[in-house]
């Protein structure tokens, strides 16, 4: 339902840019940040745009096996702010692989990515991309500030393991 969710208000937001933004069109924000529409045929700033549908695969095959885990963490109701996380993670990611797949105007899986939020100083992005970066980062966070301190051998008896 969150994959969901992050997936839909990505559509929605990408759906009005190329309907309100064109290709000429573009909304000065203030503080070197701007929407303008562009289409990305790469990953993040644009790197790998040359291996095409080589690239939409390995993609795709990167988000299924993140679907796969956020389900098995689901059934398991294993750290569920975590499990969230990553599914708002995923979200964001099946909006971009949507792009590739349903923007293929150059053949299969050739599609690019709608980027409309460009900040001038670092790069030009979406709301999918806002899914997954904070996502990940708040989902390495959560996991990090959660996780078990590890505990003294030596004051236990046992040796450490190696």
């Amino acid at each position: 339902m969150i994959s969901a969710a992050a997936f839909v208000l990505d559509q929605v937001s990408k759906a009005w840019a190329l309907s309100y933004l064109g290709a000429e069109r573009q909304i000065h924000l203030g503080l070197g940040a701007s929407l303008r529409l562009v289409f990305n045929p790469g990953v993040a700033f644009g790197l790998g745009g040359e291996f095409g549908p080589a690239l939409t695969v390995g993609i795709i095959v990167i988000v299924a096996a993140l679907a796969a885990w956020v389900l098995v963490r689901a059934l398991k109701e294993s750290g569920t702010f975590a499990t969230f996380l990553l599914a708002v993670v995923l979200g964001g990611a099946m909006g971009n692989v949507w792009d590739r797949i349903s923007r293929a105007d150059k053949g299969p899986l050739s599609g690019e990515v709608v980027d409309f939020i460009a900040i001038d100083w670092f790069a030009i992005f979406n709301v999918a991309d806002i899914f997954t970066t904070v996502g990940l980062i708040s989902f390495a966070v959560v996991s990090v500030a959660s996780g078990s301190k590890p505990t003294s051998h030596r004051a236990s008896g046992t040796p450490p393991t190696v």
